[in-house]
């Protein structure tokens, strides 16, 4: 048991800016990392309803998770670890007292990784993100809670275009906005290898930086120069939101049973498909090792013939039937050949030039003797009809909102 709460060795860093906005220089953002009895805790938050009340909406939800996780029961699901977590965090932040109520109600939205041996979980409300970068590819994990993604789904917008989309920053959840907030958690751990990386973010960062820069970025530099990089770039290409940004590497692979790696967003709507075909037929990656190079079965025993094919004893397997049978089989041979012989005797020994009527079951032309040289006349061809053909018919027809704005 001490060995699965060991947590495993990552690389983190993490790093938070205002952006260049003037009207949003007070951070509304907030991360951090705590190493707790379940593992590696990494929680980016996004607040929203005015300044003071969304910097102070994202420092609650930040510190209600790392306390709830905290104070967990050992032996307690890491998934439901999270899921308790980040509820509890939405119904203080609904708690929340302000003055800024022209803003509306404070809020936040939430992203958090739990990197344990056994894998890792994700969890999150709204549209702050997770990718993982494993092997040169880039993977988002969830899925913004947004307006626009919801037209993704629908398949009335591409992703490109929502990409650029006005309305991109309306979400339909976040946490405060109700006493109780549906948190949205993976099923299942993602099984990490030794190197990928979790990347978390405010949308500040996936408003301007495509997820394949994110991927260049992360994938060649270590966790402190690609944070930074990160943000420098969102910045040079206007920096109209905070921007926040945390890499977690792992350093070891998880001991968790290899379930894969989620697809992107993009590749979910293009593969979608495929994948509800090919998945009722298991690849051999799938199945189990011991069963790949499972042993061929013996063969069952030929089941004994009937009765009635075995009246002869071992030993005689011919019975007298057979052997009258060759007997009159070498008869049939020699009277056959006496005929051939006669024949040839007869002609003086000459092969005849012509075919052998007879055996082609024709007779000769015009009473021709036997013997006489059989011509075989041509069938004739009726001729062409003088009439043109009558057109064919047709076929008949067979009948044959403000930054951050939460829409409710």
């Amino acid at each position: 048991m001490q060995a699965e709460r060991r947590s495993p060795a990552v690389e983190y860093a993490e790093r938070s800016d205002p952006g260049r906005d003037p009207d949003k220089q007070v951070n509304e953002d907030a991360c951090g990392h705590r190493e707790t009895r379940f593992g590696h805790l990494c929680v980016v938050c996004d607040g929203m309803g005015g300044h003071a009340a969304g910097r102070e909406a994202a420092e609650l939800a930040l510190a209600t998770i790392f306390e709830v996780v905290d104070r967990a029961p050992d032996g307690a699901p890491p998934a439901e670890v999270m899921r308790s977590a980040v509820a509890e965090a939405s119904r203080r932040v609904h708690a929340m007292r302000t003055s800024e109520v022209a803003m509306g109600r404070p809020g936040s939205t939430v992203v958090a990784v739990l990197l344990h041996a056994q894998g890792t979980e994700v969890a999150h409300v709204g549209d702050s993100r997770a990718y993982l970068v494993h092997e040169g590819q880039i993977f988002r994990l969830t899925r913004d809670h947004s307006i626009v993604q919801e037209l993704v789904d629908r398949g009335l917008l591409t992703p490109a275009q929502a990409a650029h989309h006005p309305e991109a920053n309306r979400i339909t959840r976040a946490l405060g906005m109700a006493p109780e907030i549906d948190v949205e958690v993976r099923s299942q751990p993602v099984q990490h290898l030794t190197g990928d990386a979790f990347v978390l973010c405010s949308d500040g960062l996936s408003d301007l930086v495509e997820d394949h820069e994110i991927l260049g970025v992360v994938g060649a530099e270590p966790a402190a120069q690609a944070v930074g990089k990160l943000v420098d770039l969102a910045n040079a290409r206007g920096g109209h939101d905070n921007v926040t940004v945390i890499v977690l590497r792992a350093r070891e692979s998880a001991a968790g049973p290899s379930a894969g790696v989620a697809p992107t967003v993009a590749q979910t709507s293009v593969t979608q498909a495929q994948a509800s075909i090919a998945s009722s037929q298991p690849t051999l990656l799938e199945r189990p090792l011991d069963r790949v190079a499972e042993p061929a079965r013996a063969l069952d025993p030929t089941p004994p013939p009937p009765s009635s094919l075995r009246s002869s004893p071992p030993g005689r397997r011919g019975g007298p039937g057979l052997v009258f049978g060759l007997a009159l089989a070498v008869v049939a041979v020699a009277l056959l050949a006496a005929v051939l012989l006669s024949h040839v005797a007869e002609r003086g020994g000459k092969r005849s030039p012509e075919p052998w009527p007879s055996a082609l079951g024709l007779s000769p032309v015009d009473g021709g003797a036997p013997g006489s040289a059989v011509s075989l006349e041509p069938q004739p061809v009726p001729p062409a009809s003088s009439q043109p053909a009558a057109p064919i018919a047709p076929l008949e027809p067979s009948p044959a909102t403000p930054k951050k704005a939460h829409v409710r």
